[in-house]
């Protein structure tokens, strides 16, 4: 039997929906997600802390870390249970598919290729964004504690004033240079602390669960440093204290629009995203190492106008 061009070009239709038909039923490799950081437990002091500061002329002096106007909490005791925690802040890729699979509206103006740059979110949608990775990976997921938060950027408890490499504020290598714009633009841009933990230093600002023996019900807690207004003022223990935001800012801007629905006095917005957790089953806390940090410098150097305490001794 002779086939025309036309059946050659009909069988050929039929076959092609055929095969995207089988395709289409064929299980889909999920998406991936994002890397884990296991941080084992322990027991430091939280909240502001010292640290030997080196001027530019070389004197020494011993220093707060955080200054007086910073809402650093005083130091405290506080055991942390092992777990694991973000490697990168939450991108704009992973907030994009949480918001399409839980049905909420569009960020505001998506540009291009910005799926790889911290997305900012406010609170509710950062607790909400935890809970949906979670269930995502079979994990328990949330937002960290303050004390959690504080514990993985000083490396475990040691008394380092940024998340950086080295302990260190070095503009343009281990932190955005504040004249090149091109550094703020991905997520993972610089070397990770000691645990391998990247953006705490940089990036967006990152939401925390507040203590509410601490901090008023009301109020939701920031923490870390922020490329749009980078400052090595802003150490581990600096925190920044969020109010709701009230009906009539919600309605005067354009990008809050998406949260306009929400209910007056829940809505908590502050260039800041998600950096979640999954705690892990352990035996409890064990007591950070006496083991000396090979990471820790004699002294850190002084890039910020805080005030002198007092001189260190020798």
């Amino acid at each position: 039997m002779r086939h025309t061009p036309a059946r050659l070009s009909a069988t050929l239709i039929i076959a092609s929906v055929l095969l995207l038909l089988v395709l289409r039923s064929l299980p889909t490799s999920p998406e991936p997600g994002p890397e884990f950081i296991t941080v084992e437990g322990g027991a430091f002091m939280a909240g502001n802390f010292q640290v030997p500061m080196r001027a530019p002329d070389g004197e020494l002096t011993v220093q707060w870390v955080a200054q007086p106007d910073q809402a650093a909490l005083a130091p405290y005791p506080v055991e942390v249970n092992a777990f694991a925690i973000m490697k990168k802040e939450a991108s704009n890729t992973l907030y994009d598919r949480f918001l399409k699979q839980t049905k909420r509206p569009a960020r505001w103006q998506p540009v291009k290729g910005d799926g790889d740059q911290a997305a900012n979110m406010p609170y509710d949608e950062a607790e909400a964004f935890c809970i949906w990775l979670g269930q995502d990976n079979s994990l328990d997921m949330r937002l960290p504690t303050e004390a959690e938060w504080e514990y993985a950027a000083r490396s475990r408890g040691q008394p380092i004033p940024w998340a950086t490499d080295n302990g260190q504020w070095q503009s343009g290598r281990n932190l955005p240079d504040q004249g090149n714009d091109t550094d703020k633009a991905r997520t993972g841009t610089f070397p990770p602390n000691p645990l391998g933990i990247q953006d705490m230093a940089n990036g967006l600002h990152e939401w925390v669960i507040s203590d509410p023996a601490r901090d008023p019900v009301h109020v939701r807690i920031f923490k870390g440093g922020s490329d749009q207004q980078a400052s090595p003022r802003d150490t581990i223990p600096t925190r920044g204290v969020v109010f709701p935001l009230s009906a009539a800012t919600i309605n005067a801007k354009p990008e809050l629009a998406r949260l306009r629905d929400h209910k007056v006095g829940t809505v908590y917005f502050q260039n800041a995203t998600a950096r979640c957790v999954a705690p892990l089953k352990s035996n409890g806390p064990s007591p950070v190492s006496t083991t000396p940090n090979t990471i820790l410098p004699p002294a850190f150097d002084d890039v910020t106008d805080k005030p002198t305490v007092k001189k260190a001794s020798g």
